[in-house]
């Protein structure tokens, strides 16, 4: 816990003033979990204080015995309620759908964040995620998931267009 609280303050003491990403259009690649998803990114500017992240991506997970495909789609929003002049402190707000052979999972997604600007057209996205989850199988059971102590780390890097 005082890790997390550590962690928490600096992330806030960096995050001291205001950077504008209104009317950015970001594309990139992201990196979540274990194992290691990589989807395509897109990163939207609504205003400066929101911004829109939806993201496509597939994988397959394969070996002697066991071969499964899954796609998995996901929409974030990025709430920024405190700014600076390069960096932002995200609260993340968002579902995923995760679709694979013979079953289905949905979460509602929940967490913190910084995007960091190396220069105007190119950020650096690092979060942890937790959730809801929901899982159904073909097989007829389902399973519902809360995660809170074992985040989904989030990593993203976006090249953005004025």
């Amino acid at each position: 816990m005082k890790k997390l609280a550590l962690l928490g303050i600096i992330v806030f003491s960096l995050s001291l003033g205001a950077y504008d990403t209104s009317g950015k259009f970001g594309m990139g690649v992201r990196f979540w979990g274990s194992p290691i998803i990589t989807f395509s990114n897109v990163q939207i500017g609504v205003s400066n204080y929101v911004s829109l992240e939806p993201s496509v991506g597939f994988y397959k997970i394969s070996d002697d015995y066991y071969s499964s495909d899954f796609f998995a789609a996901s929409l974030l929003a990025n709430f920024k309620p405190i700014r600076k002049a390069r960096s932002n402190l995200l609260l993340k707000l968002g579902g995923l759908f995760l679709g694979g052979s013979g079953s289905d999972s949905y979460a509602l997604l929940f967490g913190l964040g910084v995007e960091h600007f190396i220069n105007d057209n190119f950020s650096v996205n690092v979060g942890a995620l937790s959730g809801i989850w929901h899982s159904s199988s073909d097989y007829g059971y389902s399973t519902t998931l809360t995660t809170f102590g074992s985040q989904l780390v989030d990593f993203s890097l976006v090249w953005h267009l004025e």
